[in-house]
């Protein structure tokens, strides 16, 4: 049976980082506040039963044994490492400030390391019939499968502790003709996952129809509520063009699809998206791609697609977009004084970057450090260390 499969490949890390609380002057010193955790004005609700962080209120995150809890409290002093406490409780890194000393209105020097965050992304796969077909020796099922699933090299095994995964394998029976549509095989979103996904999507084998727009549609309505921390992505593979519920032949269902794909991306979702082989048309691939990260549909800005041919290609995307999705700008509390922002002094990996190059850094005022060009692909590309130093008088700290 003809089918379409879109091969999508997403992950994303972002390095939207925020500063530690400081002194209101340099030379002063904040107060330590001896809160400890799930006293105060947590008391109460510490300890009630919980599924998802959401259920606990602000403050609070839920903890393994499916309890409300808090590591630290805004301004407790309980974070170390150059860490500091984010709104549900927890201990995470960022920028860590210190005042260089002096009496100036404020000062700024921080030490930055680099860490992904935790993306929620659901791998949407193809099920259609087409996908038995050769791709280079193997079929295209077996290559999709083995580069997530891999014990040893595959993307899903490699990044459980660090992605929470999700699974919907989708297809249909003849649309609408054939019962339910589209027809979604599915494994709930968790860290850890590698070995809950492998039992389903083992037994899984390619069948009938690509209802790709519908079935978007259906993983943006579980994505919306999940609230878990961290950028939500599809990642869409297929290998030919889509169909839809009401019209499964022929393949003419590229507006759904791309109206789907608009229609998460307005919900904060992005899609990313492979075709696996040549089926699926450039233009269609295109389209798909610039309504998953929000910009025209055959405008003059495109976003980037991916067509592997091989399972290394596949390997190689998935790579890309982990990295690729962190964001190269940094968010301070305070303000930079604009007019005197040159005086700053901004470093990746120990080596100075210029400010306004080219391929430096520059402020977004007033609360900015944005890396651009040679700079940003770098923090993209791995882990890395940022120092950024402003003399006081040029930084102002917030109102405590």
């Amino acid at each position: 049976m003809r089918a379409t499969r879109i091969w999508g490949r997403l992950l994303r890390a972002s390095a939207v980082v925020t500063a530690l609380a400081w002194a209101a002057s340099c030379g002063g010193s904040e107060e330590d506040n001896l809160v400890t955790p799930c006293e105060g004005e947590l008391k109460g609700v510490c300890g009630n039963t919980c599924q998802q962080t959401q259920e606990c209120g602000s403050g609070l995150y839920c903890s393994n044994d499916k309890t409300c809890t808090a590591d630290c409290t805004a301004g407790g002093g309980q974070c170390k490492g150059g860490k500091f406490c984010d709104s549900t409780g927890r201990c995470v890194s960022g920028i860590s400030v210190n005042n260089d000393g002096g009496n100036a209105d404020g000062c700024i020097k921080a030490d930055v390391t680099f860490e992904k965050t935790t993306p929620t992304v659901v791998l949407l796969i193809d099920q259609s019939g087409s996908m038995t077909e050769n791709f280079g020796g193997n079929n295209r099922w077996n290559t999709v499968r083995d580069a997530l699933m891999n014990a040893s090299t595959g993307i899903v095994k490699t990044l459980e502790n660090e992605v929470r995964f999700g699974l919907a394998l989708y297809t249909s029976h003849d649309g609408n003709a054939g019962g339910a549509c589209p027809v979604l095989t599915e494994v709930n979103i968790s860290l850890g996952n590698y070995a809950a996904i492998k039992a389903v999507y083992d037994q899984a084998q390619p069948e009938d129809e690509t209802p790709t727009g519908e079935s978007i549609d259906e993983v943006v309505k579980k994505l919306v509520p999940f609230s878990e921390p961290g950028p939500k992505v599809i990642v869409l593979a297929t290998d030919g063009e889509p169909d839809t519920c009401a019209q499964p032949n022929p393949q003419n269902g590229q507006p759904e699809s791309i109206a789907a794909a608009q229609n998460a991306y307005k919900q904060g979702i992005e899609t990313y998206v492979i075709s696996v082989g040549s089926g699926v048309s450039l233009n269609h691939l295109q389209d798909m791609a610039n309504a998953g990260k929000g910009l025209a549909v055959g405008g003059s800005q495109n976003a980037t697609y991916y067509q592997a041919n091989d399972q290394p290609a596949l390997v190689k995307a998935f790579n890309e977009i982990i990295y690729g999705v962190r964001s190269c700008v940094f968010k301070l509390d305070g303000k930079v004084e604009a007019s005197e922002a040159g005086q700053g002094s901004v470093q990746l990996d120990g080596k100075a970057l210029t400010y306004n190059d080219p391929d430096g850094w520059k402020l977004n005022p007033p609360s900015e450090v944005e890396f651009v060009g040679a700079a940003c692909q770098a923090i993209k590309s791995g882990d890395h260390k940022v120092a950024i130093d402003f003399p006081c008088g040029v930084y102002t700290p917030p109102v405590q």
